[in-house]
C-alpha cells in the first residue's frame, strides 16, 4: 500500500507541476508580454520581408526599363548615323572650331569700363531710428 501512495503522490505532483506551468503561462503578465513581443517580432519580420521583395521587384523593373531605353537609344543613334549622309552633304556643314584655347575665346572676355557697385545709391531706411525716420 505504501508503494501505491508514493506512486499516486509522484503522479499528483507531476500533474500539479504541469498544470501550474500552464496556468502561470496563461495568467502571468510577463508571459503575456513575452508572447505579445514575440508576435510583434514575427509581424515585423514578415513586413520587412514583404518590403524587401517590393524593393527588389521595383529595382529589377527599373533596370529592365533602363535597358530597353539604352537599346532604343542605340537603335535611334544607328538610324540617324546611317541616314544622315542622305540628307546632308559635307560641303554644306560649317566647320566648327571647338578648341578651348582659341584666340577668339580669349578676346571675347567680359570687360568692364568701371567696376560695378555692390550697393544702391539711395539708402533703404532699414537702419534708421524712430528719430531719423520723420
Amino acid at each position: 500500500m505504501d508503494k501505491d501512495i508514493v506512486t499516486f503522490l509522484i503522479i499528483g505532483l507531476a500533474t500539479g507541476f504541469v498544470i501550474g506551468l500552464i496556468f502561470m503561462s496563461i495568467i502571468s503578465p510577463n508571459a503575456r508580454k513575452y508572447t505579445k513581443a514575440k508576435k510583434e517580432l514575427e509581424q515585423t519580420k514578415n513586413e520587412l520581408n514583404r518590403l524587401k521583395e517590393m524593393i527588389t521587384k521595383h529595382f529589377s523593373h527599373s533596370a529592365e526599363i533602363l535597358d530597353n531605353m539604352a537599346k532604343d537609344f542605340r537603335s535611334l543613334y544607328q538610324h540617324m548615323a546611317e541616314n544622315s549622309s542622305q540628307f546632308i552633304v559635307n560641303e554644306d556643314v560649317p566647320n566648327l572650331n571647338l578648341e578651348a584655347n582659341s584666340d577668339s575665346n580669349i578676346n571675347n572676355k567680359l570687360t568692364f569700363d568701371k567696376q560695378p557697385k555692390d550697393y544702391s545709391d539711395n539708402p533703404s531706411g532699414l537702419f534708421k531710428t524712430d528719430e531719423n525716420k520723420s
